[in-house]
């Protein structure tokens, strides 16, 4: 696949080459050739204006406005994004750059240009601004969790203290910065150690800027016989660091940084102890409208909300009747990632795992004994034996099955079948 991208995009190069222009693949295409890793999207930097890029791609898709706009040239699952130099040569362009392992190119020859020493960061994996950290920040405050973000997907690179030091420097900048743009440097950090990344905010001053909602959690008491980590700020980090070691799955991570967020507006102090009552429900809720403004995908945004309304569910005793409703609203994955988050929410406390190994069997017992693409019943089945229209009795009787189930009193499709059957009868 990689080869297929640099065949085409090196075809690219040569049609502004044969219209008198220069062009580069540039960025992170060259950072990831180096680094022996996979690329997704190719960047490409040219000479050209945009009326001439737009001259010789017809199809290209315009973003922005002249002359800091870009063209789009959708492949075959990935993109070619063509941009003006800014600046008169390659190497103004460059220097504009965020960092150094960013500030290279290639041209179609495999030539590498690499002014700053970009290769040389790589090699001693080190995260450093192109030229004048403070000037790369004025130009772009941003790039301040940008590095953070790149610090937590590139593993084992450092920062170097002079790029620190300008970010530290830098805290009065990050100010009116588009909400979209947070969102997009977390929802990225979460493929990397996204606990480096919350690290990296409180050390430097940036976790209240960045994360309000979480910074909102330090000095928030818990009860020591069930939380004897702490206040749930630092519950919420056990969480996070827990849940990278364990999971890839970005979307229980993600739960794990929201799962308590709405502690803070619910606690409640009673003579038995401190009690954050439906903190789950309200969570959900205020997760679903902060990854809204981040402008996350909208089926990731539901499975992680969901993940937070419902964490409470395998230690409750009720979890054998909310279990079936969960499953067939969410489906086995989303399921399996609710007992998952449960388990590194424990973990995190008390390690008290009783209740959990007790509902967690049910849920294996009723769930996932059954394969992927088999139900246990349908809805079709639902009216095609009972004779009754698509309607809420139809959703109503497939929950008391799947209640049934929970309980034992049906064990399989056939034993579904039977009882439906008997229904209609009466």
């Amino acid at each position: 696949m990689s080869k297929d991208k640099l065949a085409k995009s090196c075809d690219i190069l040569c049609l502004f080459e044969k219209g008198g222009f220069e062009a580069y693949i540039v960025g992170g295409t060259v950072r990831d050739l180096a680094m022996g890793s996979p690329f997704g999207d190719v960047d490409i930097a040219t000479s050209a204006k945009p009326m001439d890029i737009a001259s010789l791609f017809p199809e290209a898709k315009k973003v922005g406005r002249d002359p800091l706009c870009t063209f789009v040239i959708p492949q075959n699952g990935w993109t070619v994004e063509i941009t003006p130099l800014q600046g008169e040569i390659l190497s103004e362009d460059l220097s504009r750059r965020d960092f150094t392992i960013n500030a290279m190119a290639l041209n179609r020859f495999g030539d590498l240009y690499d002014p700053f020493g970009g290769m040389k960061d790589l090699v001693n994996k080190v995260l450093r601004f192109t030229g004048s950290p403070r000037e790369r920040i004025e130009e772009d405050p941003v790039r301040c969790i940008r590095l953070f973000r790149f610090a937590s997907t590139l593993r084992e690179f450092e920062v170097s203290h002079s790029s620190m030091d300008a970010v530290r420097e830098s805290l009065s900048l990050f100010k009116d910065v588009p909400l979209e743009r947070i969102g997009k440097e977390v929802y990225k950090a979460l493929r990397g150690s996204p606990f480096t990344f919350l690290k990296l905010l409180e050390d430097t001053g940036f976790l209240a800027s960045t994360l309000p909602h979480v910074y909102a959690l330090r000095g928030v008491p818990q009860d020591p016989q069930f939380h004897p980590e702490g206040d749930v700020y630092e519950h919420t980090k056990l969480c996070l660091k827990y849940a990278e070691k364990i999971t890839k799955r970005c979307d229980v991570r993600a739960a794990a940084l929201f799962h308590d967020i709405a502690k803070p507006y619910t606690m409640k102090e009673d003579e038995e102890r401190l009690r954050f009552i439906d903190h789950e429900k309200k969570g959900g809720a205020l997760a679903k409208e902060i990854m809204g403004q981040w402008a996350w995908p909208a089926y990731f945004v539901k499975k992680v909300s969901a993940l937070v309304r419902w964490h409470m569910v395998p230690l409750i005793s009720t979890a054998p009747k909310r279990i079936p409703r969960l499953y067939l609203e969410y489906g086995k994955a989303w399921l399996d990632g609710l007992f998952l988050l449960s388990y590194i929410d424990i973990s995190s406390s008390n390690r008290d795992y009783s209740k959990w190994v007790e509902n967690r069997q049910i849920a294996l017992s009723c769930l996932f004994k059954l394969s992927d693409d088999e139900k246990l019943i349908s809805g079709r089945d639902v009216m095609d034996i009972l004779k009754i229209e698509e309607g809420p009795e139809v959703g109503r009787i497939i929950f008391e099955i799947y209640e049934m189930m929970a309980k034992g009193d049906i064990k399989s499709r056939e034993d579904a079948i039977d009882y439906l059957k008997k229904l209609n009868e009466s």
